[in-house]
């Protein structure tokens, strides 16, 4: 589900606070996933921020692209980000 909406950060709170007995993982609570269902969502959503435009079957395209990519290509994105890193490190020791 994508939420769009004018204040994210009192929304995202709304939503913790509210979900925060279905947590998955108990023990890290910086680990926020909770098991709820759309419907639960929406009704939290709509009583804190009033009806608010959301997508229920979002299109996930980089999601799904990123599942179907092959292990080569994986390799290669990480070969990239890696190089990436050495590149910023560099540039940061010689400030």
């Amino acid at each position: 589900m994508m939420i769009s909406c004018d204040d994210a950060p009192t929304l995202e709170n709304a939503l913790r606070e509210t979900l925060h007995r279905q947590r998955l993982n108990k023990t890290n609570p910086r680990k926020e996933f909770f098991r709820s269902d759309i419907e639960a969502i929406r009704q939290i959503v709509e009583g804190h921020h009033g009806e608010v435009q959301y997508t229920a079957d979002a299109e996930a395209l980089e999601y799904r692209q990123s599942l179907a990519m092959s292990e080569e290509d994986e390799e290669f994105i990480e070969s990239v980000y890696d190089k990436l890193e050495g590149d910023e490190k560099r540039v940061s020791e010689e400030d």
